[in-house]
C-alpha cells in the first residue's frame, strides 16, 4: 500500500514498527480473529486480549528498555501474507487518531526513518492521490477500535472533513 514512498528494504532494515517498549504497547495492532488464527499457526504460544470486536496481542509487563516483538515478525520481516496483515500494519507509519477536538485525523509517526524525507504537504498529497485518505477514513468509520488517541511523536497530516 505504501511501497511508492517506503521501500520494503527500508522497512526490513528498520522494523521499529514491529517492536514495542513499555511506552508504546498502545500501538499494538488491532487484529481480526482470522489474523489471530494465522499468527497462532506461526507462533502457537501467542496470547491475545479483546479490543472491541477484535483482538490485539497480549504483551508481558515491560520495564525500561525491554521490548515486545510482534509474534509475526521474523528475521526477514513479517511472516503474514499481505491479505492477513492487520490494517494498522498496512498503513504504518500512518495512524488513525482522534485529536483534542475529537476530529478523526491521519497522522504520521515521527519515528519512521523512511518518512523523514517527505514534507507534510507531500504526504498529504500522496494520501489523497492514492485514495488512501478515503480508504483510511472509511476503515475508521467501520472499525472505531482502530482509532487511537492523539499521542506525542505523531503529527497530523489530514483531518476528516
Amino acid at each position: 500500500m505504501l511501497k511508492k514512498i517506503l521501500s520494503p528494504k527500508t522497512c526490513a532494515d528498520c522494523k521499529i514498527c514491529c517492536k514495542f517498549d513499555c511506552t508504546d504497547t498502545w500501538e499494538l495492532p488491532v487484529i481480526s480473529d482470522e489474523t489471530a488464527a494465522r499468527v497462532k499457526e506461526l507462533r502457537p504460544d501467542t496470547e491475545f486480549i479483546r479490543n472491541g470486536n477484535e483482538l490485539t496481542f497480549k504483551s508481558p509487563k515491560l520495564h525500561g528498555d525491554e521490548l515486545f516483538q510482534c509474534p509475526a515478525l521474523a528475521e526477514k520481516g513479517c511472516e503474514l501474507k499481505a491479505e492477513d496483515k492487520p490494517f494498522d500494519c498496512k498503513i504504518w507509519p500512518f495512524r488513525i487518531m482522534r485529536d483534542e477536538n475529537e476530529n478523526i485525523v491521519i497522522t504520521v509517526s515521527e519515528l519512521c526513518i523512511g518518512m523523514k524525507n517527505f514534507s507534510d504537504d507531500y504526504l498529504r498529497k500522496f494520501l489523497i492521490e492514492e485514495n488512501l485518505d478515503t480508504l483510511i477514513f472509511d476503515y475508521a468509520a467501520s472499525y472505531p477500535s482502530h482509532i487511537k488517541s492523539m499521542q506525542k511523536g505523531y503529527k497530523p497530516i489530514l483531518k476528516k472533513i
